[in-house]
């Protein structure tokens, strides 16, 4: 009997057609939901599960440790991002927790460049208008020579530099906790080089300057206890008059109430956001409703969203499935 590999829905119906071609396993799509899924992993003995951004806190790794047992089970992530699953949990089950890093890079730094260029004309704002029936227009702001901030210089920052420089002529400065030797070594190459081919004009490991300098500020950071709530009051008053936020990175990165009061204010000229503290959003303060400001773009989680995107995910992913069915962990892209 073949090995039953489940795939949560939304995860299955965004690669239908690879998971579907997949012959070696039973590939199968299941609720995302904890209970839901842990039952179906005992229903179907699998010892494989594929999995998106849902938060999983014990019965899934429960339900795999005993379908697993003596031999082990995979917790493949659909994307790059992982904190929805409690590694610590994972390994005292026996469960192998893997990613997809080296797929997202383009989906999302061209994400960040929309929800900018959605920032700086009003784009949403003008088409609701014109859809109600209002022709009138208000004024923009160019962003060529404009300074662009990247916090977190990771694949997704790196990416995203070239665009923003060669393609829309903004100045782009980054930030990162790695100095210049580390990122040499990491990526095998002077830094001379490094900063040129990104079209950087500065490297910092100064996150607070950069909030000081941009116009436009993009978050490429992992959410950890040191980057939690790092756009928050204090590093908000730093940031010019006008300036504009986009967080396609994680939604623990922003005070969204400090956001919030320095949008409603006027201090900040807008923000854009794909990630949320809560998701789906809800405000944590009911008077302090993201959705009811002007100046403000929500997208839901969605800049990785992208045909060419999920058929790399879902091939990483099934990569993932067939090494450790193999017994090859050596080629799995694991996390710890």
């Amino acid at each position: 009997m073949p090995e039953q590999v489940l795939v949560t829905e939304r995860e299955f119906r965004k690669s239908r057609a690879l998971f579907e071609e997949a012959a070696a396993w039973q590939i199968r799509c299941v609720p995302a939901e904890e209970e839901q899924l842990a039952q179906a992993v005992l229903r179907h003995a699998s010892r494989a599960v594929i999995v998106g951004v849902t938060p999983y806190r014990g019965p899934l790794y429960e339900a795999l440790g005993r379908t697993g047992a003596g031999k082990g089970a995979l917790l493949a992530r659909y994307g790059v991002g992982h904190d929805n699953i409690d590694k610590a949990l994972a390994r005292r089950h026996g469960i192998v927790v893997t990613n997809t890093p080296g797929v997202l890079e383009t989906s999302v730094a061209e994400h960040v460049l929309w929800l900018l260029g959605c920032l700086a004309k009003q784009v949403p704002r003008l088409d609701q208008r014109l859809r109600a029936g209002d022709f009138s227009s208000e004024p923009g702001v160019e962003v060529c020579g404009k300074t662009l901030g990247i916090l977190g210089f990771g694949a997704i920052g790196r990416r995203l530099a070239p665009m923003a420089h060669f393609g829309f002529g903004l100045r782009v400065i980054a930030a990162d906790v790695l100095p210049p030797v580390a990122l040499e070594r990491q990526l095998g190459k002077p830094f001379d080089r490094i900063k040129a081919e990104a079209g950087l004009d500065e490297y910092t490991q100064d996150l607070h300057a950069v909030f000081a300098a941009a116009d436009f500020i993009s978050l490429h950071l992992p959410d950890t206890p040191a980057t939690r709530h790092i756009v928050g009051r204090e590093t908000l008053a730093l940031m010019k008059p006008g300036a504009m936020l986009i967080n396609t990175a994680r939604g623990a990165l922003v005070d969204e109430v400090a956001l919030y009061d320095a949008l409603a204010a006027g201090r900040l000229g807008g923000a854009a956001l794909d990630v949320f503290e809560t998701e789906p959003y809800q405000p944590r303060v009911p008077d302090r409703d993201l959705r009811t400001l002007p100046n403000v773009v929500l997208t839901p989680h969605t800049a990785s969203n992208t045909r060419e995107a999920s058929a790399r995910i879902a091939r990483a992913c099934l990569r993932n499935v067939a090494a450790f069915f193999a017994g090859n962990m050596d080629a799995l892209t694991r996390v710890e």
